[in-house]
């Protein structure tokens, strides 16, 4: 299986510029579609092992599956619990960066939809059991697939503007 198939989950808001949550909960079963019949699908613990380890790093944040666009951000943190694939975003300070975060701020967008290729999968009782997977990018999106996979918030790292830390500085002087 080599298209890149899409899945959603729920973001929830907060601060900040880095968005994080789940991208993909584990274990629960969610109906979904690939451009033709809906049928049940679940993600196992261990999925996306290989992939993060191999290509982390080069995972992006899009609007919407608009890979064709510029990314609105990169993952700084991609890694598997028991309850799913955690990860964190970092937005970039650009007007499509800015705009993707008021829409996570206002609860206007409160979803991941993760891009994957398919590896390796199993069928139990009509769900399609997805065992290894290759992440392809990360969305923000309005209508997850899983329910569970929501974003936990939107976190910021403090930043001293650089005025301030040379007049902190400065005092040390003495």
């Amino acid at each position: 299986m080599s298209a890149i198939l899409y899945r959603t989950a729920e973001l929830t808001p907060g601060a900040g510029r880095t968005v994080h949550g789940i991208a993909v909960p584990y274990g629960q079963v969610a109906e979904v579609s690939d451009g033709g019949p809906t049928y049940r699908e679940r993600f196992e613990y261990g999925a996306f092992r290989r992939s993060i380890a191999e290509r982390g790093h080069k995972i992006r944040l899009f609007g919407n599956h608009a890979t064709r666009q510029f990314p609105v951000g990169k993952a700084v943190d991609l890694r598997e619990e028991r309850d799913g694939l955690h990860a964190a975003f970092e937005i970039v300070a650009t007007r499509d960066g800015d705009d993707a975060l008021e829409l996570v701020r206002s609860g206007t967008v409160d979803s991941f939809s993760v891009g994957f290729t398919g590896i390796r999968e199993h069928r139990d009782n009509g769900v399609v059991v997805r065992t290894e997977a290759s992440l392809r990018e990360v969305s923000l999106t309005a209508l997850p697939a899983y329910a569970g996979a929501m974003v936990h918030g939107v976190r910021s790292q403090l930043v001293i503007p650089r005025s301030i830390a040379e007049a902190r500085l400065s005092l040390l002087d003495w």
